[in-house]
């Protein structure tokens, strides 16, 4: 991948371009897949269990390098969510996760629905992976993997206009109301193409992900073009982000409700009975 060859400090260069040019609420995170438990990473890492004396759920521990920008390891034993466990491989699925049983009643009407449902859902090679570890961009500890960012619908919008000018072609966007942010870090890895999310159900009620934003996952070879691109569409001073507003138009005052006729007759007399 052309990108995972970016040193942290590059990593962490981009980042702040991406950050700026986005005017983000919040920090970029990286995601790291470990091949080793947390704490044989080598990197500075809080430990949940340990260090906080509780399980989180992954998008608990995004959300803490996204607002406080600290870095976050997880291994099997950290993590609450069974959702994220399965998805990134840490364990194998129980047949009760494939039938549809955890969906019906919930997110499906029935059980049959709930496993066609979840068979959508991404999942890494199981056992290949031994921890994740997240972290902000802004003072990236590694060259991650994915790149997660989250954004108002404007700004996504503004991604999605990059994605298109280096490729031709739109960015995907799939939602079911569960593991949003999960399911698009994993297809961004395992498909190497960027992707938009909805945070799910996890992410709006336990890692405080506001109603206004959207989530994108990228791997990380594409940062340098997607920081690119919107560099590059910003001197068109058309796709910038906020947009700027269009003002070359004349805005007729007699429209206004009750002065609005005075203000007609008043500009009327000025001109002579010209409109």
């Amino acid at each position: 991948m052309p990108g995972s060859s970016l040193g942290p400090g590059e990593v962490s260069g981009l980042a702040r371009r991406l950050h700026e040019v986005l005017r983000l609420r919040t920090r970029p995170v990286g995601v790291k897949l470990l091949e080793v438990d947390p704490d044989e990473s080598g990197l500075p890492l809080f430990r949940p269990l340990r260090d906080f004396r509780r399980r989180m759920t992954l998008c608990q521990a995004v959300a803490l390098a996204r607002y406080y920008g600290w870095p976050v390891g997880l291994g099997l034993d950290d993590m609450s969510c069974p959702g994220s466990i399965v998805i990134f491989g840490l364990a194998e699925m129980p047949e009760y996760f494939r039938d549809g049983s955890i969906s019906a009643g919930l997110y499906t009407e029935d059980k049959e629905l709930g496993e066609k449902l979840d068979s959508h859902l991404p999942r890494l090679p199981v056992g290949r992976f031994r921890g994740v570890a997240v972290y902000s961009l802004l003072d990236a500890i590694e060259t991650p993997d994915v790149v997660v960012f989250y954004g108002t619908p404007g700004q996504m919008t503004k991604f999605a206009a990059a994605v298109a000018y280096k490729t031709g072609e739109p960015v995907r966007l799939e939602a079911m109301g569960k593991a949003g942010s999960c399911s698009a870090i994993a297809r961004a890895y395992l498909d190497g193409k960027p992707y938009l999310s909805l945070p799910g159900l996890g992410d709006r009620t336990l890692a405080w992900t506001m109603d206004d934003e959207m989530a994108a996952a990228l791997p990380i070879g594409w940062l340098r073009d997607l920081v690119e691109a919107m560099e590059a569409q910003d001197k068109t001073e058309v796709l910038t982000y906020p947009p700027k507003p269009f003002l070359f138009y004349e805005f007729k005052f007699k429209n206004l409700p009750v002065i609005g006729v005075y203000y007609d007759r008043f500009l009327k007399e000025l001109r002579g009975g010209k409109p």
